[in-house]
Parts: structure tokens; sequence; C-alpha cells
């Protein structure tokens, strides 16, 4: 009884043992994630490329079967120290982020490569068609440049001679435009102060002066255009201008109807030369100056003008004087430095001073290449006359022809410019033309 006992006191403490043990045995550990931040950290989680340990595979021992056998099985459990579980690496389950990126990176690559080596044969038949195109484009003609803008000028039918007046401040461009048409002779002079010029683009008739822009225009065209004329300022101040157009067709032949030929001595004066400048420019005249050397040297903007304008200049001698009292020297001497400060603009034509020639002086005038100049008919504007009268004396001179004696200097001349408008008014439209009587 007392050796049954025993055995069933034995066979308890080792149900109990086996029961700790196999609760030993089974109890897992919590599972934590490998990668997942500490919440206690501030600092972002790196990720590791160490494998994680492997979990303990739990044991799935049949402890729980309340068997004999178990029990003993339980028993030599007890009685022998467990085996180490082996670790078992699922390569499927343990993926790392490094790889995936790289992966992800890969695939970019190669689609992108994909993408490149395709390219070429999208875009080849438009690389190859561009060349085509570009030849097309150079057969095709250019557009035509734009047309010039600008305040037109037209001349009213019947009409030949227009003006224009303005005012253009410094460095301003005044634009305007015309429709010329073929083999028509067009011309404009600019009346302005210095500093303002005329600018037609082609064809100036004007004179060369250093330093100097042009004030008059002339041109003829071989086909139908719209062509830009400009006012241009480089002075100081606004400039009050006034242009004056004339149109000729050449169509009709040589220029006909009578020819005057206004000259005007002892200039240049620094008002009444302006103003006699003003009045030709206006009815379209032009003039040839026989000027006194000593006043080109006082006034040598006014002598500029007078060419710019497109009159013309001659000797005056340098100081007016009367050569037939002068010696055959001092008669060399005043026209060789009357010549020399007309410069390249000088003609070939000289007239004596009161009229006054000799033998002598017409010997030294030849001498010089200078032919003397003389004149058909007088305004005797010297003289104490009216306006009226002036102006009947000018007309009354103005037949095919004639040579017009007039004063634009050595004194008052002011009814002399009085005169000249009411005679230039009264054959303005007889046909007349006036042109300068020295042109070379």
């Amino acid at each position: 009884m007392r050796g049954g006992r025993g055995r069933a006191r034995r066979v308890a403490v080792g149900l109990v043992l086996a029961g700790l043990v196999a609760g030993c045995s089974t109890a897992a550990p919590p599972a934590v994630a490998p990668d997942t931040p500490s919440p206690s950290s501030s600092e972002p989680a790196v990720p590791s490329t160490r494998p994680p340990e492997p979990e303990p595979v739990p044991a799935s021992s049949p402890a729980s079967v309340t068997t004999a056998p178990a029990v003993a099985e339980a028993t030599e459990a007890a009685a022998q120290p467990p085996a180490p579980e082996p670790v078992v690496e699922d390569l499927e389950v343990v993926v790392e982020p490094e790889p995936v990126a790289e992966a992800a990176a890969v695939r970019a690559e190669s689609e992108a490569a994909t993408d490149v080596e395709a390219t070429p044969e999208e875009s080849g038949p438009v690389t190859e068609a561009t060349p085509a195109s570009a030849a097309v484009d150079a057969t095709e003609p250019e557009d035509p440049a734009p047309a010039p803008t600008g305040m037109p000028i037209e001349f009213p039918p019947g009409v030949n001679l227009i003006t224009i007046s303005g005012t253009v401040a410094p460095g301003e461009r005044r634009a305007y435009v015309f429709d010329a048409l073929a083999d028509v002779q067009y011309t404009f002079t600019l009346g302005a102060p210095a500093g303002v010029w005329l600018n037609a683009g082609l064809g100036e008739d004007v004179a060369g002066l250093p330093g100097e822009r042009p004030r008059r225009a002339s041109l003829v065209l071989p086909a139908s255009a719209t062509r830009l004329l400009e006012v241009v300022s480089t002075a100081e101040q606004p400039a009050d201008y006034e242009i004056t157009a004339t149109v000729r067709s050449l169509d009709l032949g040589p220029p006909s109807g009578p020819v005057i030929y206004l000259t005007f001595d002892d200039g240049p004066h620094p008002v009444h030369t302006a103003e006699v400048l003003d009045l030709l420019r206006r009815y379209g005249a032009r003039a040839t100056f026989f000027v006194v050397g000593r006043m080109v040297e006082r006034f040598p903007h006014l002598f500029n003008r007078i060419l710019l304008e497109g009159h013309t200049v001659a000797n005056h001698t340098w100081n007016h004087e009367n050569l037939t009292k002068l010696s055959g020297e001092a008669i060399d001497r005043t026209l060789e430095r009357t010549q020399e400060i007309l410069g390249a603009n000088a003609t070939t034509c000289m007239r004596p001073p009161y009229g006054a020639l000799d033998d002598l002086a017409r010997q030294r005038a030849e001498e010089h290449g200078l032919d003397v100049i003389m004149w058909s008919a007088s305004a005797n504007d010297w003289l104490d006359l009216t306006p009226d009268t002036i102006a009947g004396r000018i007309v009354a001179g103005a037949v095919d022809g004639g040579v017009i004696l007039m004063h634009d200097g050595g004194g008052d001349r002011s009814r002399t410019v009085q005169g000249l408008d009411l005679a230039l008014q009264q054959v303005s439209d007889q046909g007349m033309r006036f042109e300068p009587i020295c042109t070379r």
C-alpha cells in the first residue's frame, strides 16, 4: 500500500513538472517589427542591412493530449534539457527595403532606355523631312517688306507744287509718305534752321557739305512705289520747317515754257537771305547767288543753306570792290580769295560789283577761268522803290532766257523781299521755270 502511494505521488509530481515544462516551451515572446522605430526615439529609423533574427518556432508538442504515453514523454522531456530548435530562414519573407528601391530604379532606367531608344525611330521621319521643308521654304518668295507709314503727301489734280509745314522736336523723325509714279520727277526742298535735315532714302540731289545734311531731294523711280520722306532733327530746340514739293512727268519730254534766271547779289545777309530762300522754296524756284567772300566768312550757315536748298553760288569779289579801280594783281587777289572760300561748290561765274568792268578786269577773270555774267533786267531795288514797283520790274523782265538782277544784301532789302513775293504770285501760274544761271 505504502509502495503504491509512493508511485502515485511520483506520478503526480511528474505531471506537475511536465505541465510547467510545457508551459515554458509554448510561451512565445512578443513579435517586434525589425525596422519599426522606437516610439521614444526622435530620429528616423535606419533600415537594417543585416537579416533579422529568426523568430523561434513555437513547439507543437502533444503535451495537451492527456494520455499515458504523453505523460511518459513529458517525464522524459523534463528529465533531459530541451534540444535547440533548428533555425529556418525564409528568404521570401525577409525582404529589405533597399533592394526594392534598387529594383524600382532599375525598372525605371530600363523604361527610360526603352523610351530613348524608341525616340529616333519615332522622330526619324521628322528629321528626314526637315531639310525638305527647309528647301521648300527657301524656294518660296519672302514676305514683302511692310509699307512705310507716315503723313500722306498728295498732289491735287493739275497741281505740281505744294508746301507742307510742321514743327519737329529735338531727336524726332517726322515721317511722310507719297505714292511715287514711274518716270516722274519728285523734288522736295526743306526750309529749316541748322540741325534739321531731309532724308528721302535715295537720290538726294544736293551739294556735298562737310558736317551738313541734305535739305533737298530729287528722285525719279523706274517703277511706281510708296516712298518715305523724313524730316530729321538733331537740333537742341524744337524747330519749325516747311517742305516744298514739286512734281514733273518725264513722259512730257524736256521741260517746256519760258526759263527765267533769278540772281541775287551782295549776300549772304543775316536776315534777308533767309527771307529770299523761303520765298524761292515756296514757289519752287531756284536761283544763283553772287556772294561776297567776306560775307560768306561771316555767315557760313547761310551760305550752306543756299547750297543745301538747291541753289548755286558764284564770285562777287571779296569785299565788293570796283574792279575798274584795281590793279591787275589786286583783281587777282580778290577773285582768288573769294573762289577759295567757295570751295568745291564754286561755279565758274563772276559778276563785277556795280556792273563795272573794263578790259583788264575781263582779262583777269578769263585767266582765272571765270565767265562774266551780267543781267538783262534789273529790279532797281537799291533805289527807294515800293514793293509794287519792284514786283512790276521783275515781272517785266520775266521772259524766256531773261536774267533778272536783285539784291539780298548790301542794305535793307525788305522791300525786295516783298516785291519778289508779289512777282512770283503773278507768274506762278504761267508755266515759267526759274533755274540757276550758273550750274558748273
